[in-house]
Parts: C-alpha cells; sequence; structure tokens
C-alpha cells in the first residue's frame, strides 16, 4: 500500500554510511562496557536457541552464512576467515545449548517430548498457509507494466 499507493520509496540510508564491526565493537567496549558475543543477536537467549538449534535442526538453516556474508561482501572478513566458523557448531558450549533449550521449552510450555516431535515433524513450505502473496504478485506486474509507459 505504502509503495504502490502512497508513493512511498524504501531507502536503505545505512547503505550510506561506512560501518566496520571490528572499529564499532572495539568503541562499544571501551565506551559502555560491552561484551561481545559469538554471533550475532546471541545476546538473547530466544534468539541465540532459534538461531543457534532451531533454524539448523529443524530446517537446515544457518544464519551465521548470512552474516558472514555481509562481513565477507564490505571487505571486513575473508572468505576463509569466514568459512573457519563453520568448524565449530552454532553453540560451542553443549551445556549452554541444553539448559536454553529447558529454558525457551519451560517458557513456551513444550515438554521435551512434543519440542522434539516439533524438530521431527515434516518442515512445511511457506505457500502451504494462506497468505496474501497472490495480490503482491498482481500489484508488481501492474507496477511494472505502469513503469514502462
Amino acid at each position: 500500500y505504502s509503495e504502490f499507493i502512497l508513493k512511498i520509496k524504501w531507502i536503505s540510508f545505512l547503505d550510506y554510511f561506512d560501518f566496520n564491526k571490528s572499529n564499532a565493537l572495539e568503541t562499544l567496549q571501551e565506551e559502555v562496557g560491552y561484551r561481545p558475543y559469538p554471533y550475532k543477536h546471541y545476546e538473547s537467549v530466544f534468539t541465540r536457541f532459534y538461531q543457534g538449534y532451531i533454524l539448523p535442526n529443524k530446517f537446515g538453516v544457518d544464519k551465521r552464512r548470512v552474516h558472514l556474508s555481509t562481513l565477507i561482501a564490505s571487505s571486513q572478513m575473508t572468505r576463509e576467515e569466514a568459512l573457519q566458523h563453520f568448524d565449530n557448531t552454532p553453540y560451542s558450549d553443549i551445556q549452554a545449548c541444553r539448559d536454553d533449550k529447558f529454558f525457551v521449552m519451560k517458557k513456551l510450555g513444550l515438554s521435551e517430548k512434543y519440542f522434539e516431535a516439533y524438530i521431527k515433524a515434516t518442515v512445511l513450505p511457506h505457500d502451504f498457509y494462506a497468505s496474501e502473496k497472490w495480490f503482491w504478485n498482481i500489484l508488481s506486474k501492474a507496477k511494472k507494466i505502469t513503469k514502462t509507459f
């Protein structure tokens, strides 16, 4: 609606800033006592468990690949350095993984049996669920057609 009807265009303003992750982390550590985490979004138990356990074990997705790719694309890391991260599992500490698992199950009110059944259950594609994708496809085609005039 915003883009097609109101003609509001998204501008990714962060693309106009020079950002260096290691410099930013160093500044945060010095100025506010920030404590770095092994991977992006590992500061929260739920996101750490979701990205470090659920996504790889349920869906075969390792978010480190995307996060490290951005550092490679911006020349802040080499491909070889990034590949070394995959020598380890997303959880370097097995006990921390277990602790996070039981924390998340408790917060969500899930038994271990139910959780394990969820992890092992067949993965359903996104288009299995009802959505408005058909509507966005029509709008996208209309946008392409109107741009040709």
